[in-house]
């Protein structure tokens, strides 16, 4: 059985913590925090040892992977940190801050022969998933358009989401996760375009629109928004030439679709089976570690949506289209 080390004791690292619970093969086996309160805590939550370092972690436990769980700003520092020490690893995204960094961690992990993945969930989230699946198969005719919504409150658990030097803000922490989802179903984006309204418009967060026109010829819409008053919401739409998909998170069922046909329009509902797509992610990973195969998102093709992401926010700043080669 596969040991994995976790760093990082905030959120998003008791998310995989109570993930790793589910998962085959492998097993937690500590918690590492530079706030070493906040890593006794989980440790103990979880029912593992806490350190206050990844060297410590690692001499400790020698875990077969490290899960990084940290602030944006730091996943570079960490991710070479567990290559250089022979360690698999795993990283939430965004990926990083910068495409330097994000090759830097690539490089690192290849020569350190050791795995690289970066956790975007969507791909692993069953409803988006379906969705992906109604695409490949043809059902929706061929897509023209495609609307993508990822809304809450402000992130109030850290500070560091409000500091975009290290979370890049909204686009690139949270509309990442839609925009790496169009990549995936779609392929390569050809332009974006973006505008932000932000916190000092005097709205309770910052609230992105993004427009971006892929290779393949469909035009897809991103909000991503950190203004909303309360609660969180997802909502998706593909609209072909075959129907239409939508899912939305407010309502009952999972994914709804209405296919154009002979007569009247055909309207169905599907609802995935439940699982936890945090725990798929991370499942995933340890069956790729085990088999050594490639992950579904590696360092490579983390760092093409962090570029996006990343155009996304010098068309916000510039108020100017920008256009990938």
């Amino acid at each position: 059985m596969l040991k994995v080390g976790l760093v990082g004791a905030g959120g998003i690292g008791g998310v995989h913590a109570q993930a790793m619970a589910a998962i085959r093969g492998a097993r937690l086996v500590g918690v590492a925090d530079a706030r070493v309160e906040a890593a006794h805590k989980l440790g103990e939550q979880f029912g593992v040892s806490h350190y206050s370092s990844l060297e410590e972690l690692v001499q400790a436990e020698n875990p077969d992977i490290i899960d990084i769980c940290l602030p944006t700003d730091l996943h570079q520092e960490f991710v070479v940190r567990a290559a250089e020490l022979g360690k698999h690893v795993f990283c939430e995204k965004p990926m990083a801050r910068s495409p330097e960094e994000a090759q830097q961690m690539v490089e690192a992990c290849r020569q350190a022969g050791v795995k690289l993945m970066i956790g975007h969930v969507l791909r692993f989230s069953p409803e988006y998933r379906t969705a992906k699946q109604l695409v490949d198969e043809g059902r929706l005719g061929r897509v023209g358009t495609v609307r993508l919504i990822r809304e809450g409150t402000a992130p109030g658990w850290s500070s560091w989401f409000g500091d975009k030097r290290r979370s890049g803000g909204v686009l690139l922490d949270l509309a990442i996760h839609d925009m790496d989802w169009l990549r995936w179903t779609f392929g390569e984006a050809e332009r974006v375009y973006a505008k932000m309204a932000s916190v000092e418009q005097g709205l309770p967060g910052d609230h992105g629109f993004v427009s971006i026109r892929m290779k393949s010829g469909v035009i897809a819409h991103v909000t991503g928004s950190w203004a909303q008053a309360d609660g969180f919401r997802t909502f998706l739409e593909i609209a072909g030439t075959g129907g239409v998909a939508t899912f939305d998170s407010a309502n009952i069922h999972s994914i709804r679709t209405t296919l154009r046909g002979e007569g009247h329009p055909q309207h169905s509902a599907e609802s995935p089976l439940s699982s936890n797509a945090y725990a798929n992610e991370l499942q995933h990973f340890i069956d790729c570690v085990e088999a050594g195969t490639e992950p579904l998102v590696n360092g490579e093709d983390a760092a093409k949506s962090l570029q996006l992401a990343l155009a996304a926010i010098r068309s916000a700043e510039s108020g100017q289209v920008v256009t990938f080669v």
